[in-house]
């Protein structure tokens, strides 16, 4: 238990000061950009976060599932690493294909400058290798080298944007250009581990490729509808509102992202620890997995409870007075990532059993939701219905998700004393 407790307080401060990038960089962004330049940073981040998947066409998970396969040889293992991490490059062609078609129409059209606009598709490419690698580590338990290599980055990501915002004078371009360059250089990074653990070689393998797309293809949709939760808030916003308005929301949703942070962490350490006990399939370990996922609820709803009473003085010391809107939002948006803390905790049986195909079904409900909430609520209650939206549809997909695992994988929810 010790250990376990050891790997969850060491995510969780991995993914707290990871929010050094976005978070503790607030008072320097703010500082120096316009909420219009803001906005730009998050319109190229909503695009990233949207591309992400449909280039990798969701198919990292497949080499978790495979890496604790206890029927595939671990020979073998390089060859579905191999052929899994070059699903990608695919996805970038097509797309490269399709922004040069685009390129005269698809910028104002995505309320972007050109140079942003040629700037999505390479960070989006690197941006998922460096996200596959972290998530390796992770899955691999290599908790050392995962704590390393993200403290590096982050320390290599302030400095690029710090360097070029404030030394060189840039502006949404600096913080993107950083971006950027530091996922270029952690890909490569994770390329040299990769061949240090003998994990790639030439082996590609059509039938891999099949089966990884077979898997990861309706985990498309349920990417896409986190997205649309996620972000598509802020192209409501701004196509509705004002770019400035959308700016100043993402200061604040940057804010109550920080409950995420702490989804993430423990979504890191509950997968391995789910996994193997699922795989073991004995009463103590769905016990203790119950027990793990109640700690885990009331824990967020103390660090809400706890970021809400903080919100007035994070705005008021960290962050520009032109951006004190944004405090408006944190409590919607923290109880948002609340919700979403109890769909990860149920959708982990899903990924487990290989049943991906529920999470596509889930997330055309959701994507068509969270449209209509935005429209409507955005109309009726100006940018504060951004917010309403985002719980609101993070509380329905998490009570799909309940529903629907509660009925296929029955677990002792109920826990008697013993």
């Amino acid at each position: 238990m010790i250990r376990y407790i050891r790997n969850l307080s060491l995510y969780t401060l991995v993914g707290v000061v990871n929010a050094g990038i976005g978070f503790f960089l607030l008072p320097v962004l703010t500082a120096y950009l316009t909420p219009e330049d803001y906005a730009v940073i998050s319109l190229v981040n909503v695009y990233v976060s949207v591309l992400i998947p449909i280039v990798g066409l969701s198919t990292a998970g497949y080499i978790t599932v495979e890496y604790y396969n206890p029927k595939l040889p671990k020979e073998q293992f390089p060859s579905v690493f191999s052929s899994v991490r070059v699903i990608p490059l695919f996805g970038i062609l097509i797309l490269s294909l399709v922004f040069f078609a685009g390129q005269h129409f698809l910028p104002p059209l995505m309320e972007l400058p050109v140079k942003a606009y040629w700037l999505i598709l390479p960070l989006t490419l690197f941006s998922l290798y460096v996200a596959n690698f972290s998530s390796f580590l992770v899955a691999t338990k290599r908790a050392a080298l995962f704590t390393s290599t993200s403290f590096t980055k982050l320390a290599v990501e302030i400095g690029i944007t710090l360097s070029l915002v404030i030394g060189i004078g840039m502006q949404w371009d600096g913080r993107i250009y950083s971006a950027f360059i530091t996922a270029f250089v952690f890909t490569l990074l994770s390329v040299y581990f990769y061949r240090k653990w003998n994990l790639l070689n030439w082996d590609i393998r059509k039938d891999i490729i099949q089966k990884a797309i077979f898997f990861g293809t309706p985990l498309i949709m349920h990417q896409i509808g986190k997205f649309v939760i996620n972000q598509s808030d802020r192209l409501f916003l701004a196509k509705m509102v004002s770019m400035d308005e959308m700016g100043i929301y993402s200061v604040g949703y940057q804010v109550g992202t920080l409950i995420m942070i702490l989804v993430t962490a423990f979504s890191n350490f509950f997968s391995p620890y789910l996994y193997e006990r699922l795989a073991r399939n004995q009463d103590k370990d769905r016990r203790e997995i119950v027990k793990m996922s109640y700690m885990f609820i009331g824990g967020i709803l103390v660090a809400l409870l706890i970021l809400v009473l903080l919100t007035p003085f994070l705005f008021s010391i960290f962050i520009n007075e032109r951006y004190a809107g944004g405090a408006n939002y944190v409590l919607w948006v923290g109880l948002g990532y609340v919700f979403w803390g109890v769909y990860s905790i149920f959708g982990g049986y899903v990924f487990y059993y290989k049943k991906t195909y529920l999470l596509g079904r889930l997330a055309i409900v959701n994507v068509a939701l969270n449209f209509a909430f935005n429209y409507i609520f955005i109309k009726e209650y100006g940018a504060i219905g951004a917010a309403y939206a985002t719980c609101l549809s993070y509380f329905l997909v998490a009570l799909m998700m309940v529903f629907i695992v509660a009925r296929k994988y029955p677990m002792p929810w109920m826990l008697k004393r013993r």
